[in-house]
């Protein structure tokens, strides 16, 4: 069973799609809602779902509050899941049908803590426009070594996952809290999210590929709603800024003084490091 985390804020149109796309799922055994500090009705949303679902979504909020942010109610959200394994859901996206069954799939193989795969997009009134096939459509070219069939097997073998940890370091092909699932023990051994307005998502996954081996789905587990209030469209320069902040961490925490060759070449030609 899975527990999904859903931190609402200011998408109350979209909410309870979002709700329903995970509580219809068996393999879903509980809904876990939190709402942070929205003003556009969102807690009604919230309060009429728990009334229709019942036991299946619970609100682990206390009504109307400040807003503290994703990362901080993701932790929340995690710490009060009943299941060992999770999955983040933003409030304006969408589950794909049986995705949770092909994640159990690769649950099962025990080898794994961290789980992503493919995305559909979709737009403000649910039409499906795009396609992320991760590091299949990059955002901008990956540098030689990296744009090559290296790691595009078996995601068990060991040179698969350095060449995903080494596109992970180059981009965010991953794009998204909801297109994660992972253990409450990783979690744990990570501290948790940590305080990013932008890459709150992207700095985890990081840190999940290089705790352990992370886990991949070929297929469309997530449908990303894209409108006009979405975190990414804010300022260039404030996303970079941040980036750069992260990325200085995670360079300090890799153990040892040197990433292994493949990551490097991934570190270095990231576009959000270059020079302005």
């Amino acid at each position: 069973m899975f527990s999904v985390l859903i931190p609402s804020f200011n998408h109350a149109r979209y909410l309870r799609q979002a709700v329903e796309s995970a509580v219809r799922d068996p393999l879903v055994g509980e809904v876990l809602v939190v709402d942070d500090g929205s003003r556009d009705g969102s807690q009604g949303v919230i309060d009429h779902l728990v009334r229709t679902y019942g036991s299946r979504v619970r609100d682990i909020g206390t009504g109307a509050g400040s807003n503290r942010g994703a990362h901080v109610r993701l932790d929340e959200l995690v710490d009060a899941a009943g299941n060992d394994w999770v999955a983040v859901l933003n409030s304006d996206d969408m589950f794909v049908p049986s995705r949770f069954a092909l994640a159990h799939g690769l649950a099962r193989t025990g080898r794994t803590e961290f789980i992503s795969g493919q995305l559909l997009i979709m737009d403000q009134t649910g039409r499906v426009c795009g396609r992320k096939r991760g590091w299949l459509d990059p955002e901008y070219p990956f540098p030689g070594p990296l744009g090559d069939s290296v790691g595009t097997g078996d995601w068990r073998r060991p040179e698969w996952q350095e060449a995903f940890r080494a596109r992970l370091l180059n981009q965010n092909f991953i794009a998204s809290t909801s297109n994660m699932l992972f253990t409450r023990r990783l979690h744990a051994r990570l501290g948790g999210f940590r305080d990013y307005r932008y890459c709150h998502d992207w700095d985890f996954a990081i840190r999940a590929a290089f705790a352990g081996d992370v886990g991949w789905c070929h297929h469309y587990l997530t449908i990303y709603r894209t409108h006009g209030s979405n975190t990414i469209l804010a300022s260039a320069e404030s996303i970079r800024a941040e980036v750069r902040r992260m990325f200085q961490r995670i360079v300090a925490d890799v153990p040892g003084t040197e990433l292994p060759p493949l990551c490097r070449v991934g570190l270095n030609a990231n576009g959000y490091l270059a020079a302005a």
